[in-house]
């Protein structure tokens, strides 16, 4: 080869006419980099979901480990198999060294860290947004785990792309365990190496245009993925879509006898960290109470919710007693500030959430259907539940906690940042809950809506409860304490 240009030009050539042995290598390393990410796909994801919520003696060292195996180079991984794979090694046996099967495994050691690392990060942003909410509804930890990447499609797609384009683009390990045997282990990474030190640089170059191209498709798609995911972010809900009103539904029957006691709070304390959120609480929730819990920003209405449902652990008394005459112990389930949905349909996550819960699979579909009409959504089953709008997305996490048929509704502020309409909508709704004999717990800045919906109110400041009464007696009774009394005439939007 005389100069740069012939070289250019004969690679050219050899990309245009397929070369047969061009497309060969260029095929097996698809193969084989294809092969190996499929493994530590497999085995990344779940080892980075178990590792975001297990917790074990030696669950940070086994965290750093992963970490520092990020940037573990090729060759060390490329040592270490081939030792493995040895006649002498412990799997020599196998009779796998230099052939393609080595350099799967090589690929696959070398990725599955990354993977495993960079789901592991995944899962914890996405459990800081929403992992409450899933546990809520019965889920169990790695269950949880699972499905935020089932949520997070689109990073998940995008961990997985960048793995293969390291896998692809690597030669250390694939040149120690596959020894670059022309026709059977040579892929492109080996033979650019291989070729430039014999001169032969019009097969080098064709080749590394090749995966030059390779990984530009590959980093292409990554952006791609990237796009959609913030294209769907910023789509608006479609404001014209049709959105039935509710079913009107009769109200259960009264329970027949006296309302019984479901939840027992004696001196309940909740400490969270260095921080006392509930300090000393004593309540009782009966049966069909409506109990709206107000006060001012962190004086621990969440955190009393919260207690309720179990997500917190407290120090004093919190009992929850058996039903009568059910015999049994009430059914809780809690609707947040901000209802996380899965990136899935409507329909899928009101299936999940009801699979969740322990809902039997031939009851699952009719809940759904019932539970959806109930709230005006039936005719949205279909759309993305993260593209309705907001009161939607309140009255389908309103849906998803009210098919699993509680005994006790925990509602987070679940009207706040919602326009009139849409607030209107939710009250309707909680007051049809509460009419079908359910006990309701909701906590609320709005002291009308207080008023509106409450049987009793609970005032707390920072996380003491300082008065509690019927709804009538708090806003027109005797006089209230003076933190009470002054967080009322703070708030003059229910006169």
């Amino acid at each position: 080869m005389n100069t740069m240009t012939d070289s250019w030009g004969l690679a050219a050539r050899l990309i245009l006419d397929a070369d047969p042995e061009l497309v060969r290598i260029a095929l097996l390393s698809l193969q084989v980099s294809a092969t190996a990410c499929a493994i530590g796909a497999v085995i990344g994801l779940l080892l980075g979901a178990w590792l975001a919520v297990a917790r074990f003696p030696g669950h940070s060292l086994l965290v750093w480990l992963v970490n520092t195996l990020l940037a573990l180079p090729a060759v060390v991984v490329g040592l270490f198999v081939y030792l493995l794979l040895s006649r002498s090694g412990p799997l020599g046996e196998l009779g796998i060294l230099f052939t393609p099967s080595a350099m799967v495994v090589a690929q696959s050691v070398l990725v599955t860290p990354l993977i495993a690392a960079l789901s592991r990060r995944l899962v914890i942003a996405a459990l800081a947004d929403g992992g409450d909410q899933l546990r809520s509804l019965g889920a169990r930890p790695l269950t949880v785990s699972l499905l935020m990447l089932a949520h997070d499609r689109m990073g998940v797609a995008t961990v997985v792309l960048t793995a293969f384009a390291r896998a692809i683009a690597e030669v250390g390990a694939v040149m120690i365990v596959g020894g670059n045997i022309a026709g059977v282990t040579r892929v492109m990474t080996t033979s650019i190496a291989l070729e430039t030190s014999k001169g032969d640089l019009a097969l080098a170059l064709a080749l590394g245009i090749v995966l030059l191209a390779v990984v530009g498709v590959v980093n292409g798609a990554t952006g791609l993925v990237h796009f959609l995911s913030s294209r769907a972010r910023r789509t608006a809900p479609d404001p014209k879509a049709p959105s039935a009103p509710p079913e009107p539904v009769a109200p259960g029957a009264p329970a027949a006898a006296a309302p019984d006691p479901l939840v027992v709070l004696e001196d309940a304390t909740v400490r969270l960290g260095s921080v006392t959120a509930l300090r000393g609480v004593t309540l009782t929730l009966r049966r069909r109470d409506r109990l709206v819990v107000v006060g001012a920003n962190g004086s621990g209405k969440t955190t009393l919710l919260r207690l309720l449902h179990g997500l917190v652990p407290g120090t004093g008394r919190c009992e929850q007693l058996a039903l009568r005459p059910e015999g049994r112990l009430p059914r809780v389930a809690m609707v947040f500030q901000r209802t996380f949905l899965l990136n899935l349909s409507v329909w899928r996550n009101m299936w999940i959430g009801l699979w969740l819960a322990g809902v039997p699979a031939n009851e699952r579909r009719e809940r759904c259907r019932h539970a959806l009409a109930r709230v005006g959504l039936l005719g949205h089953i279909h759309r993305p539940a993260r593209m309705l709008s907001g009161g939607e997305q309140q009255r389908l996490g309103l849906a998803r906690a009210w098919s699993q048929q509680p005994d006790i509704l925990l509602l987070d502020e679940p009207t706040a940042n919602l326009d009139p309409n849409a607030k209107s909508e939710i009250e309707s709704l909680v007051e049809e809950v509460a009419a079908s004999g359910v006990t309701v717990v909701m906590s609320t800045h709005n002291l009308g809506q207080a008023k509106r919906l409450a049987t009793r109110v609970v005032y707390l400041q920072a996380g003491r409860l300082v008065v509690e009464r019927p709804v009538a007696h708090f806003f027109d009774g005797e006089a209230l304490p003076a933190e009470a009394a002054r967080f009322l005439q703070g708030e003059l939007g229910w006169r």
